[in-house]
This record gives C-alpha cells, sequence and structure tokens, in this order.
C-alpha cells in the first residue's frame, strides 16, 4: 500500500496497484487550481483505495456543471477523486514509487507558453482518447496592456506582474510537491514594486508549516486555487507561474532540490539541475 496524504496532514489515505495510468493534465483550469506547470494523477481501481483519515473534510468547487474539484480546506493540496469504478489522485501526494505504470501528456494544447515537454512520452492535443470528452471550457485569459495577469482558479483572486522576475525557480522538494500536488512548483519571485492585487487580496488563506522557517501555501479560500505569497519584511512577492493567463516572456532558469523529486517523474529538459539550492 502506498500511502497519500495533504500537506497538513489532515486528509490521510492508502492505495495498492496496479496502478493504469499517470496522466500529465497542462489544462488552464488544473494549473490555476495547482498553481503548477501542470497536474498529475495517477489512476487506480477504486476498491484498491482506503480512506485513512479527513475524508469529511474535502473541500469542494464546482468549476463546470460536469466537473467537481476537491482540495484540503486548511492547506489546498488537492484530494483524491473517486468514480464508479476508479479513482484518480494526485500523484505529488503519494509517498514512494509508483511502479511500472503508463504515462501520457493531455491537454497540451492548452499548456502553459513557457514550459517545454522534452519527453517522449505520448501527447494528446486534448483528453486522451478513452477519456470522456470534458465540457468545462478553458480558462479565459485576461490581457492587459504592460502587464502580465494572473489568477486562481475561480478568478476570484487576481493580479498583475511586470517586467522580469528577480528569480524562477521549478522547485522538487516534498513540500512545494505536497503542497502544490504536482511533480514540481514552479515558483517566480517578483519584486514588490513590480507585483499589484487587482482582485479579491481578502479572500487569499495561508498555510505555515510548524517546523518550516519559509515556505508557506497561499490559496483563494473558495476554490482552493492558488495565489501568491506575499510575506510582511520580505521585498519579494512568490508568483506561482501556473496562475499566470499569458506568456511573461522569461523562462525557469533553474530545476531546484532534485535530490528529493518524485521518483516517479525524470526530468528531460535542457534547464539546469541543482541538488538542493544553487550557489549564491
Amino acid at each position: 500500500m502506498i500511502p497519500g496524504a495533504c500537506l497538513c496532514g489532515d486528509l490521510q489515505y492508502e492505495v495498492d496497484g496496479p496502478f493504469t495510468e499517470l496522466i500529465h493534465c497542462h489544462c488552464s483550469r488544473c494549473r490555476k487550481h495547482h498553481g503548477a506547470p501542470f497536474a498529475s494523477f495517477v489512476v487506480a481501481p477504486k476498491r484498491a483505495f482506503v480512506w485513512r483519515q479527513g475524508e469529511d473534510r474535502v473541500a469542494e468547487h464546482r468549476s463546470s456543471p460536469e466537473n467537481v474539484r476537491r482540495y484540503c480546506p486548511r492547506c489546498s493540496s488537492k484530494a483524491p477523486t473517486l468514480g464508479k469504478t476508479a479513482v484518480a489522485i494526485p500523484a505529488g501526494n503519494l509517498v514512494g514509487a509508483l511502479g511500472p505504470v503508463p504515462a501520457s501528456h493531455a491537454f497540451v494544447g492548452s499548456k502553459a507558453p513557457w514550459h517545454a515537454i522534452a519527453d517522449d512520452l505520448p501527447q494528446h492535443e486534448g483528453p486522451p482518447p478513452h477519456w470522456t470528452p470534458s465540457n468545462e471550457p478553458g480558462s479565459t485569459p485576461v490581457i492587459l496592456e504592460g502587464a502580465t495577469h494572473g489568477a486562481c482558479l475561480c478568478g476570484a483572486v487576481s493580479f498583475s506582474v511586470v517586467g522580469k522576475p528577480a528569480r524562477w525557480m521549478q522547485c522538487h522538494c516534498s513540500r512545494c510537491r505536497r503542497g502544490r500536488s504536482a511533480a514540481h512548483g514552479s515558483n517566480t519571485f517578483y519584486p514588490r514594486e513590480q507585483f499589484a492585487w487587482r482582485t479579491g487580496q481578502e479572500s487569499v488563506r495561508s498555510f505555515r508549516l510548524p517546523e518550516a522557517q519559509r515556505f508557506a501555501i497561499h490559496f483563494c479560500g473558495r476554490c482552493g486555487g492558488g495565489a501568491p505569497v506575499e510575506r510582511e519584511g520580505v521585498p519579494f512577492v512568490l508568483v506561482p507561474a501556473g496562475l499566470l493567463d499569458s506568456d511573461p516572456g522569461f523562462r525557469p532558469e533553474a530545476h531546484i532540490h532534485v535530490a528529493s523529486g518524485a521518483p516517479w517523474y525524470t526530468i528531460t529538459d535542457a534547464i539546469p539541475q541543482f541538488p538542493e539550492l544553487p550557489p549564491l
């Protein structure tokens, strides 16, 4: 049995294989809900899944008449979705190797323009052929003159950034994986003077691990989608790149904390890699 949990530990579960597929979804709604370049879901038979605690605590956001997105209301980690015969689990919240499992990319037609798919896995312009076609529309991007717009999944929390971020890191640490429920985070750091709230700042919730000195997750209290992290006394705002509506014109500069990366995800692009943090 492979254990899984949200970042705060309120939701805990176990799943046994064999897993039928691993889907890396690049749709704009997954990016905004997770605050990541893409979301990764592993699928298993429903009978192989067991809740250990927290099933009654799961929050839901209906992103369309057909689709409900589930998450932990305390830390915003995404929760498993159980269908009639199968369960889809955010792979970033599982601990350990998945074993051999067929993998592919979905909705690459709406992937983030700054993210490069460099592996040789099958790619689907929309959903995989065996999926039920989704009637959920993609997020409608907001275009701002001279700035890049960003927002959570429901749009209640929105902001803009201008210019080049001071740093842009693809982070593979266990906290980013579990907090974003993804293969890795993609964190831009904008100087405060280049960042502006547009709507919903009062709707942003935060969660900080007691043992973490700097790490924090901010999210929309309405949909559980990602939100910028603004901290008192820090001259930069951490903006999850998955929230950006359009191409900011810049690219990630490094993969960091790859020594603790997900065993089921292989980095195949040409971006520099560092076992932990890069040298100053």
